[in-house]
């Protein structure tokens, strides 16, 4: 069975039975890498496309990448990534899969670093980043070995869906409030969080679109929330990077986009991880893990990003320079 037909086939496995879960394990891995393979191409395309442009050029800048095909390769891997995500929501419960997607930073960090060894002035991982990536992948891990979740259901419940729903509209309705105001501190961590909120959401939708056969897409309510939450989450993260530095919305966002789907997947889909003091104690461990790892990963690489120095070293005044 292929990529499309995964997609296409109508329904998933019946409530309460055994989830395909290796295979939506495998698609989420496989998505995690298309992801990070389409970030470090797409950030590599658009660094040295830009290096000829005065700073603002946006619009010059975009017409230089819509013609360089590393840039539409990076595109055409992150609706692999898409795509990927879906049929692994198809077949494998929320609590699996979206934590699992965290793991595209740990990718990225490495693919990044393979293809930056080949570029002199490019700056390379330091070894904070490479700790934080091992305790994303060691305690992500730990969480999928000890979750062993109940399936639930493949289509989403209306009630608990919308009130989901709800709250996240209502979150990012506050920080797109407080954004607005004119000397409003820590703008992009507002921001941040409404784009983690809907990203979460959006993940939930996604779920119960796909458990549905094409012929019945467009006449299902949630197909047009999921291209509403989409748009705003992508939409309110753009504005978060525009706001502020990365390392104050960066972290916030990796942190929450599975950390809400995760949470939310028991009242929505009926999702229960598996009992018993040694199981659980793996999942809190895991999951308390993984937040720290990623938010140290995300912060870390977020700094030197801006910076060009790692997050330990003082730098009161770097010298201007292009960024890359």
């Amino acid at each position: 069975m292929d990529g499309v037909q995964l997609l296409t086939a109508g329904g998933g496995p019946p409530p309460g039975a055994e989830p395909h879960l290796g295979l939506s394990v495998l698609l989420a891995l496989l998505s995690a890498c298309a992801f990070a393979v389409s970030t470090v191409v797409q950030h590599r395309a658009a660094t040295t496309a830009g290096q000829d442009l005065p700073e603002g050029a946006v619009l010059r800048l975009v017409g230089k990448l819509v013609r360089n095909r590393a840039w539409i390769g990076g595109q055409a891997a992150a609706l692999c990534g898409f795509l990927l995500h879906a049929a692994a929501l198809k077949f494998g419960p929320v609590v699996v899969v979206q934590p699992l997607l965290s793991g595209g930073l740990v990718i990225s960090l490495a693919l990044g670093a393979l293809v930056d060894r080949r570029h002199p002035g490019r700056v390379l991982p330091e070894k904070g980043q490479w700790i934080s990536a091992g305790v994303v992948a060691v305690t992500l891990g730990l969480f999928v070995l000890s979750a062993r979740p109940d399936h639930g259901g493949s289509f989403a419940r209306p009630g608990p869906l919308l009130a989901c729903v709800g709250a996240a509209a209502a979150v990012m309705l506050l920080a797109a409030l407080w954004a607005l105001r004119p000397r409003a501190p820590h703008k992009a961590l507002a921001l941040g969080l409404g784009a983690g909120f809907g990203f979460g959401i959006t993940g939930l939708l996604l779920k119960d679109v796909v458990a549905h056969p094409p012929g019945e897409l467009l006449t299902s309510w949630t197909t047009y929330l999921l291209l509403v939450s989409g748009a705003a989450s992508i939409t309110f993260a753009q504005w978060a990077y525009q706001s502020g530095s990365l390392i104050e919305c960066l972290p916030v966002m990796a942190v929450l986009e599975p950390l809400v789907a995760v949470g939310l997947a028991a009242p929505v889909y009926g999702e229960r991880l598996a009992p018993g003091l040694l199981a659980t104690t793996g999942q809190v461990v895991g999951v308390v893990g993984l937040v720290i790892g990623v938010a140290v990963l995300a912060r870390r690489t977020a700094a030197r990003d801006a910076t060009g120095v790692p997050l330990a070293v003082p730098a009161p005044a770097p010298a201007p320079h292009r960024h890359g």
